[in-house]
């Protein structure tokens, strides 16, 4: 086993193709972002109810889990993972008594004394966990902590998280891995774990999306989706039954680095075919350039008719929201917020202010919290106490009182601003 998360031939972090992609196009756009100053808002319901300084290093930069909430000690309670640029994937619980979010444990990569002696040596930090989620991996009604670096599954057990497999093979052969999701992609009552990432190239061949499930204690790699037609790399996947027909498909946005004459980013919805065992694609669509490179795919009802949307955001601060309609796809809501932050993966669907209506909730350098009025998404209100380009933006019940938190952190800031992570609380009538 190559004992890498970069590939075969590097070592030194989580993934070249994501880091270096998203330091280029943050660069390129942090300059129209409103990280300079921060406005409080005067009329937000939403209240800051805790939040965390990470410094203004380069290290502070928070990374998006698209299942960062859910109960990892199966304690009956949730907690919240949050992770980014500092190698240590940490897991915070509320505690009502200091009306706080404290680190009940801190994980870290596979083959982390290695790595710590490899930092003494070199100076390379330990590889980070660029995308985590919380899930039954290993189907025994318990939920379990994965994380991208080498898929790595940790199971809580007599006081402490512990390493209970892991699978390379997308590192090993050169790729990089954005994000990780657990569901049932392939519809057979099991729950797999969605990898995204890919070769990021025509010269890469690592597909786009892998598949990973536990079979007899072991976590192996069981399908793939590899866009041969416009090969690139995959920052987030969702799942959900998108086209009312009772089975979950994959929702994914590939983006495509060379945007050459052939190169085109792709919006697509895969079906898993049970009788070929493949994936089959629909485009749902193709832009081009990095301000329309795709981020994320969730998959949630947030417009109340019982099938779930898909909902894109792009590198530009804009999103595109799909509804199935009979027999296609159309897109039912499209928004472009001049002059903000980017969209990094910073996306997300649930009732964040206690109407029993779910809310899609956007995070460009402010966060916009839409809600379908029966014909469009209205904007219901605006957090603009954030800065920097959010790449998380998550919504969940942290605190364990019944009513779901917004959770958001920026990946990148303005030089000398603080990375800082926050969780908003509806405080509304």
């Amino acid at each position: 086993m190559i004992y890498s998360i970069w590939g075969q031939n590097n070592m030194e972090s989580m993934s070249l193709i994501r880091y270096i992609s998203l330091l280029i196009i943050g660069i390129m756009i942090l300059t129209t972002a409103h990280a300079g100053t921060v406005t409080v808002s005067k009329t937000s319901p939403y209240e800051v109810q805790w939040q965390h300084n990470y410094g203004s290093d380069w290290s502070g930069g928070r990374f998006q889990g698209p299942q960062p909430i859910g109960d990892c000690d199966n304690d009956g309670e949730n907690e919240l993972l949050i992770a980014g640029r500092d190698g240590t994937l940490q897991v915070m619980e509320w505690d009502e008594q200091t009306r706080s979010y404290e680190e009940s444990a801190a994980l870290h990569s596979p083959f982390y004394w290695y790595f710590l002696i490899r930092e003494l040596l070199t100076g390379i930090s330990p590889p980070d966990a660029g995308g985590f989620a919380i899930g039954d991996v290993t189907n025994d009604g318990e939920n379990e902590i994965v994380a991208t670096w080498y898929g790595a599954v940790y199971k809580y057990s007599n006081g402490q998280y512990n390493l209970i497999g892991l699978n390379n093979w997308i590192f090993k052969n050169g790729g990089g891995n954005g994000d990780c999701f657990v569901g049932d992609c392939d519809n057979d009552g099991e729950n797999e774990v969605i990898m995204s990432g890919g070769g990021g190239s025509r010269q890469n061949p690592v597909p786009e999306i892998v598949i990973l499930k536990w079979v007899s204690g072991v976590l192996e790699k069981v399908a793939v989706y590899d866009d041969e037609a416009n090969p690139g790399y995959a920052f987030m996947a969702g799942l959900g039954d998108t086209d009312n027909d009772g089975e979950n498909e994959i929702a994914v946005g590939i983006t495509n680095y060379g945007n050459g004459p052939e190169d085109h980013n792709r919006l697509l919805v895969l079906d898993w075919n049970k009788q070929e065992e493949v994936f089959e694609p629909t485009i749902l669509l193709e832009t081009r350039g990095w301000n329309e490179a795709p981020f994320g795919g969730w998959c949630a009802d947030s417009d109340g008719d019982g099938i779930d949307e898909i909902h894109f955001g792009y590198v530009a601060p804009r999103v595109s929201f799909f509804d199935w309609d009979e027999d296609s796809y159309v897109c039912s809501y499209d928004m472009f917020w001049d002059g903000e932050g980017m969209l990094i993966e910073g996306l997300n669907v649930g009732d964040v202010d206690d109407d029993g209506i779910a809310e899609v909730c956007v995070g460009t350098d402010i966060v916009h919290i839409l809600q379908w009025d029966g014909s469009t998404y209205v904007e219901e209100a605006v957090i603009d106490e954030t800065y920097g380009d959010l790449a998380v933006v998550n919504v969940g019940d942290c605190d364990n009182d019944g009513k779901n938190e917004i959770n958001v952190a920026p990946v990148f800031v303005d030089d000398g601003m603080d990375y800082i992570e926050w969780v908003f609380k509806y405080n509304g009538p």
